[in-house]
Order: C-alpha cells, then sequence, then structure tokens
C-alpha cells in the first residue's frame, strides 16, 4: 500500500503541494565553455572528442544534416583534476563543434 508521502513524491513537478526549485543546468566542473568567437559564428560545442574516433564522428554528424569543425584543446581548458594528463589530452583529442549547414 503506498503512503501519501509516496503518492505526493510520485506527482508532477507543476501539481505537488510544496513548491519546487528546479536547479539551474550548468557544466560539469571539468567542461569549460565553448569558443565564443565560434559560438559568436554559429557553431555549437558538441564534446571533447578522441582522435582516434573522430572520423566516426564527423561522418554521423555530417550525415546529419550539420557542419563539422574540430579545435586543438589548448591547455587552459583542461581543468585541475585533470592535471597529470594534460599531455596526453592535448595531444589525442579535440574539441568537436557543429552546426546546421548554411
Amino acid at each position: 500500500m503506498m503512503t501519501d508521502f509516496q503518492r505526493q513524491a510520485m506527482m508532477p513537478v507543476e501539481e505537488s503541494p510544496c513548491e519546487v526549485e528546479v536547479p539551474m543546468p550548468r557544466l560539469p566542473e571539468f567542461e569549460r565553455p565553448p569558443n565564443p568567437k565560434l559560438v559568436a559564428q554559429g557553431w555549437e560545442r558538441r564534446f571533447m572528442a578522441d582522435g582516434k574516433r573522430l572520423k566516426e564522428y564527423v561522418d554521423l554528424y555530417t550525415s546529419l544534416g550539420f557542419e563539422v569543425h574540430t579545435e586543438t584543446i589548448q591547455p587552459e581548458e583542461i581543468g585541475p583534476e585533470c592535471g597529470d594528463c594534460r599531455l596526453i589530452i592535448c595531444r589525442q583529442f579535440v574539441t568537436l563543434y557543429t552546426r546546421k549547414k548554411l
């Protein structure tokens, strides 16, 4: 048998008997913000990708109707929690950006 507490916990937020604060989405601590120059040109930062699998990602986004742009990862993009791996990340990974074909 379900208690009132359990029943209320299952209600949609808009029907909740008390006010629910919805947190603002934010980047995880290890994610860095996108390049503002690229964003101004309509590019959307997707993720950091292993260069070994880059062709897969380019093919996928191209097949979905996107242009693809990659940027080498700069040391300042890598947070302190990844400091020991900074050299490997900068050499083997790229940041992938996409935008709808113009």
